[in-house]
C-alpha cells in the first residue's frame, strides 16, 4: 500500500506549481577538518554512504580529497535545504550527485527516483573553499527558467 504524501512532500508540490521561477534556495558551512576526522573515523564506510562512485573518483584524483569531499558533502547539504526536504524520507545522500562539467562548474544531478518527484525543476549550485571551510549555495528553479 502506498503511504499518504508527508507534509514536506506537499509543500514541494505547492511550490512547484507557482508563478515564481524560484522555489527555493539553500546554503550551508562546514569545517573542512570535520570531514577529515569523520573520514580518518569511519573511512570507506562513510563515503559508501554519502557519496556515489563517480563522485568518490572525482574527489580521490587529488592529493587531498578531503576539501573536495567536504564541497559535496556542504552541497548536498545546500540542495536539501533548498528543497525543504532534509536528509530521510524524501532525499538520501546518494539520490543528490554533485558532479562537475567539462568546465570545472559543479553540477547537482539526481536519483532516477528524486528526478521524478522534481520534474521540471532543476537545482543550481555553487561551492566556494577557503583553507578551513567550505561553503555551498543551492537554488532550486522551474527549469524553464535555467
Amino acid at each position: 500500500m502506498k503511504k499518504p504524501p508527508t507534509k514536506a512532500l506537499k509543500e514541494m508540490k505547492v511550490q512547484m506549481m507557482s508563478d515564481n521561477p524560484i522555489l527555493g534556495i539553500g546554503n550551508d558551512i562546514i569545517e573542512i577538518e570535520r570531514i577529515r576526522k569523520s573520514m580518518d573515523t569511519h573511512g570507506l564506510r562513510m563515503l559508501a554512504k554519502l557519496f556515489t562512485t563517480q563522485e568518490q573518483d572525482y574527489c580521490l584524483k587529488y592529493q587531498d580529497p578531503v576539501p573536495h569531499f567536504a564541497g559535496r558533502f556542504s552541497a548536498k547539504e545546500a540542495v536539501v535545504k533548498a528543497l525543504g526536504t532534509g536528509f530521510g524520507e524524501h532525499a538520501s545522500w546518494l539520490d543528490i550527485i554533485i558532479i562537475n562539467n567539462s568546465a570545472g562548474k559543479p553540477v547537482v544531478n539526481f536519483s532516477p527516483a528524486l528526478q521524478k518527484k522534481l520534474d521540471g525543476t532543476t537545482v543550481l549550485v555553487s561551492i566556494s573553499h577557503c583553507q578551513l571551510y567550505v561553503t555551498a549555495f543551492a537554488l532550486w528553479i522551474k527549469s524553464s527558467v535555467n
